[in-house]
């Protein structure tokens, strides 16, 4: 089926050797979401980089992933029972360009991630703006600040300023050499296993953002499994950051043919 005759979806890139893609570092890559991303990723081909603020803690994940185990863990505190860690065994997990780093060593990747709270990622992006400026990144921010968590993370944004993380990272770290894009930022980390998406029912990611990055990010979902419908650009970050998702729109206008 064509994605681009059929639905909503971007066109499906040519496949390409993995040598010609990006290297991608993940800050937050300890978190849930990271961590099912990082396996995931590696699994389609990619180099990846699993940061965190210490390199020690990332080590540990990246061995029990490569080890061919997987990697679970039961999430325990204010966030428990909003599901655990469940990266399940893969066979050629030996095999997977995953290694660790501290946050600092993320800015050595053509693509930066952005996956922890938003409230903690200006500060690491920060730290780390002076080995990223006029380099031509391109900056994936799944961060979303109006995605409540219970131990208060995701508490929104001041009403007098813009409605979306990434225009506000995009405007403190002011260069104009970086791309940026959108997308993840309603998916459950459970949902991403190494070989696709757990529901097959449901494998649609929203992107938006800078065009050369949406490329990138298009070819991404489509090489670990998921299909991406593009949104826009920048322009529209407000509405896919605030839970305003039109997926479920967009199917309802396939099924009734408008």
């Amino acid at each position: 089926m064509s994605s681009k005759d059929n639905g909503p979806w971007a066109p499906r890139p040519e496949t390409r050797p993995k040598e010609e893609l990006p290297t991608i570092s993940v800050i937050g890559g300890t978190g849930r979401m990271g961590v099912h991303l990082c396996a995931a990723w590696a699994q389609a081909g990619y180099d990846v980089l699993m940061c965190s603020r210490k390199k020690e803690k990332a080590q540990e994940i990246v061995d029990s992933l490569k080890s061919g185990n997987g990697y679970m863990k039961k999430v325990e505190g204010k966030n428990a029972g909003q599901g655990d860690y469940c990266v399940p065994p893969s066979e050629n997990a030996k095999d997977w360009e995953l290694r660790a780093g501290d946050n600092g060593d993320a800015a050595n990747a053509d693509m930066i991630v952005l996956a922890t709270m938003f409230e903690q990622t200006w500060p690491i992006l920060e730290s780390i703006s002076s080995d990223i400026k006029g380099k031509s990144k391109i900056i994936l921010d799944m961060t979303n600040p109006f995605m409540k968590r219970p131990d208060g993370y995701g508490s929104g944004l001041p009403k007098d300023g813009p409605q979306a993380g990434i225009l506000i990272h995009k405007e403190k770290l002011d260069d104009d050499t970086v791309k940026w894009v959108g997308a993840y930022k309603h998916i459950l980390w459970t949902l991403i296993l190494p070989d696709g998406p757990k529901n097959k029912s449901r494998p649609d990611i929203e992107v938006f953002g800078d065009k050369d990055a949406v490329d990138i990010v298009v070819e991404l979902i489509y090489r670990h499994g998921w299909r991406p419908i593009v949104r826009g650009g920048l322009d529209v970050a407000h509405k896919y950051e605030g839970g305003e998702s039109l997926f479920w729109e967009d199917l309802g206008k396939l099924k009734t043919g408008n």
